[in-house]
Formats: C-alpha cells, sequence, structure tokens
C-alpha cells in the first residue's frame, strides 16, 4: 500500500571522494582530503539535528579499505585517533552520541581503546545517534552474524526455530538504530559498496555526482525533501 513518506529516523551516509578532491586541490597526500571530509561529518551531524534526525550510519571506512598503501591506512588511523580524541566533548555538548560499528580486531590496541573510550563518554547523549563504521564491510558483518548465531545455537540459547528475519536484525551492528529509510551516496558512484545490505533493503538511495568534501547544506536538504516528496511502497506490500 502506497502512502506519503513519514519522518526519517535513520538516515546513512556514504562519504566517498575525499581522495580524489585532495587530488584536484593538488595536496601532496591524500590524508588533507580525509581532513576535509571529518570537518564536513561534523557539520552533517548538525544537519541531522536541525532536520530531527535521530540516528545518523556514516561509512568511514571500509573493511577493504585496509588494502590500501600503508602509508594512506596509517595517516587514516592517526586522523580517527585525533577526531575521537579531539571532538569528544563537542558532541557532548550537541548531545551527540558516537557509536564505532565494525570489525575492530584487525585494528591496534590503541585504536580500539580511543574508540571505545569515546563511545563510552557519550553514551548517555540522545540528541543524534551516530554510527560510525570502521572497518566496515557487509559480507564481514554477515558473516560475524552468522557465527554468532552458531554458537548461541550450540549453546543452547537459541533453537533453529527460533532463527527468523526479527532474530536475525538483533544482531546487526547497528540493532539499536533500525533499518535506513534514506541513503546519500557522494563522489558519483552508483552503488553501495557493501554498505549494510540488511538495514538499506528498503532504504531511498540517492547518489550525488560531488565529492564528500564539497557536498553542502543545500544538497543535503535536497536529498531530504526529494525524500519527503515521495509515495512510499509499504515494506511487504
Amino acid at each position: 500500500m502506497a502512502e506519503k513518506a513519514t519522518q526519517i529516523n535513520h538516515i546513512g551516509v556514504i562519504m566517498d571522494g575525499n581522495r580524489r578532491w585532495a587530488r584536484q586541490h593538488k595536496f601532496e597526500t591524500v590524508i588533507k582530503g580525509h581532513e576535509k571530509g571529518v570537518d564536513k561529518f561534523m557539520e552533517l551531524c548538525m544537519w541531522c539535528q536541525e532536520r530531527s534526525i535521530k540516528h545518523l550510519t556514516v561509512y568511514a571506512f571500509s573493511y577493504d579499505n585496509w588494502n590500501r598503501t600503508s602509508e594512506e591506512v596509517d595517516g587514516l588511523m592517526d586522523l580517527m585517533e585525533r577526531f575521537f580524541t579531539s571532538k569528544v566533548q563537542t558532541c557532548i555538548r550537541r548531545g551527540i552520541r558516537l557509536v564505532p560499528i565494525g570489525n575492530f580486531s584487525i585494528m591496534k590496541e590503541k585504536n580500539r581503546e580511543t574508540l571505545f573510550k569515546a563511545a563510552e563518554m557519550t553514551k548517555d547523549c540522545t540528541s543524534l545517534t551516530v554510527n560510525v563504521a570502521i572497518s566496515y564491510g557487509g559480507h564481514d558483518e554477515t558473516v560475524r552474524i552468522a557465527k554468532r548465531i552458531a554458537m548461541d545455537v550450540a549453546d543452547g540459547k537459541i533453537g533453529i526455530e527460533d532463527i527468523t528475519q526479527e532474530t536475525y536484525s538483533k544482531y546487526l551492528d547497528v540493532a539499536h538504530s533500525g533499518e535506513m529509510e534514506l541513503v546519500i551516496r557522494t563522489g558519483g558512484d552508483f552503488r553501495l559498496s557493501g554498505f549494510f545490505p540488511w538495514e538499506t533493503c528498503y532504504a531511498e538511495i540517492m547518489c550525488l555526482d560531488v565529492l564528500w568534501p564539497d557536498f553542502s547544506h543545500e544538497q543535503f536538504d535536497y536529498c531530504i525533501d526529494s525524500y519527503y516528496e515521495k509515495t512510499r511502497i509499504n515494506k511487504g506490500k
């Protein structure tokens, strides 16, 4: 049954284009693009709050990004350290809860500790929950969930007959945020690139030919307003 789109609860953003932005601007290292991207991310959080969106999930570092050069990976981890250390108090003041999402087994212990400390410090913030996907990939999450369910079945916590869509959804990395109504991707590509396949199953997707550091408030509002103008088909109908 078709009905008018209602308030967005959960939005996903694939922040693509930082490296191309740095190269366009003739920087010696692509990390300059990622630094500019972090500034844009903080703006995005404020834009979501302005539009009363309660949950935001961003693709900060995919599981496949570990295949990039060691120089870039190390630079990204250093940038992440700086962000999760220097911006925590800003997030607390603005009521932003930071929730790191992904497979952290590959990370250095100090990086993991920084993420978990920021999550603990912001856990009581209620204005906006921001799931920061770091070392995340949709295939990897699916395998991790399958292993957890298998272990719970083996331990007698659940039975085979208990494995339903509802049960599976409780194991998701962003189970606390629910499914996404809208996904925005910058950078000009028209694909999800492993971005939360379960949660985006019924999402509207908008792909923009703009590099992430150049993404504007006006473009964000355009995406949100375009969603609200759509007539949505109820899931399962």
